[in-house]
């Protein structure tokens, strides 16, 4: 497909998403659900988009079965590049999904959506943390282009 690139994430205990590809606007990552015992899903693949219909090609690309969980943005107010974040073993739960975002995330996530019943979230970062409760326009200035962890679950 042109325009599409494809980085299949390792089933480890732990993963970090794959960088942002250059030029890409839209992204999908797929996370396995965290195992027991263990503090980050798996990233379980990526997917990343550029040119006409980015947005929508993005979309279609995630696995039929897999639940939307997030929706990441560039800047605030859900403006900029995005990228949706899918849990492969269903909706959010107590134990819900988390890991580490790729250093191309870490340095310009601003906004995110909550979606496939999470409602809460817990961003950290090197200047800090912040714990959130829906919809999140702006992340604040302690984590804004500033998170290396982020965690989603249904509270």
């Amino acid at each position: 497909m042109v325009g599409a690139t494809t980085c299949l994430g390792v089933a480890a205990p732990t993963a970090t998403a794959t960088e942002q590809q250059p030029g890409a606007t839209h992204c999908v990552t797929v996370l396995n659900r965290v195992e027991r015992d263990v503090v980050e899903s798996a990233v379980r693949s990526r997917t990343c988009f550029s040119g006409p219909d980015a947005d929508g090609r993005a979309e279609r690309a995630a696995p039929a079965a897999a639940t939307q969980l997030m929706l990441w943005a560039e800047h605030s107010d859900y403006g900029g590049v995005y990228d949706r974040i899918y849990g492969y073993d269903g909706p959010c739960d107590a134990a819900g999904y988390s890991f580490t975002p790729s250093t191309w995330w870490s340095n310009n996530l601003t906004s995110f959506q909550v979606m496939g019943g999470c409602t809460h979230s817990y961003l950290s970062g090197p200047r800090g943390n912040g714990s959130f409760t829906g919809q999140v326009p702006y992340v604040g200035g302690t984590l804004n282009d500033a998170v290396t962890y982020v965690k989603v679950w249904r509270g």
